[in-house]
């Protein structure tokens, strides 16, 4: 693979990496700003396996303003213990779409697409000024 077609592949994959994390972010600031709040108890745990092992997700369980009992899975492993009280963010006219009101649960996904997207965008830009110069210098591709 060329230089120039590694630059586009890195080029686009950031950029959409930053797209995606542009809509995590939107969707989260969104939820912030329109949110129902309540206390949630951890009921249990959702073990996942992967390549590397397993690991426990935290299963809340919450009460709606209107009463509802609606149950989540937290989107990434928490250190909470079983029984263990949480401020809980809803979308009063989804429940379905809730989170756990900590920087981890609320941010650390855009934040990390942001960051591989920007480190895939600035690999492939300077990728492509290096071709750039290089062939503006005049040096040949050595095959």
């Amino acid at each position: 693979m060329s230089n120039g077609t590694s630059a586009t592949l890195s080029l686009v994959l950031g950029l959409g990496l930053l797209a995606g994390a542009g809509y995590m972010f939107s969707d989260t600031r969104q939820l912030i700003s329109a949110a129902e709040k309540a206390p949630g108890i951890v009921v249990g745990f959702e073990r996942r396996s992967s390549k590397g092992g397993s690991t426990d997700y935290s299963v809340i369980e919450f009460a709606t303003a209107s009463g509802e009992v609606r149950r989540f899975t937290t989107s990434g492993p928490g250190d909470y213990a079983k029984g263990k009280t949480v401020e809980v963010l809803y979308d009063a006219s989804d429940p379905a779409h809730a989170r756990v009101n900590v920087f981890i649960e609320l941010w650390l996904g855009s934040l990390a697409l942001g960051a591989f997207g920007l480190l895939c965008l600035g690999v492939g830009l300077g990728t492509w000024l290096y071709e750039r110069a290089r062939l503006k210098a005049g040096v040949e591709k050595i095959s």
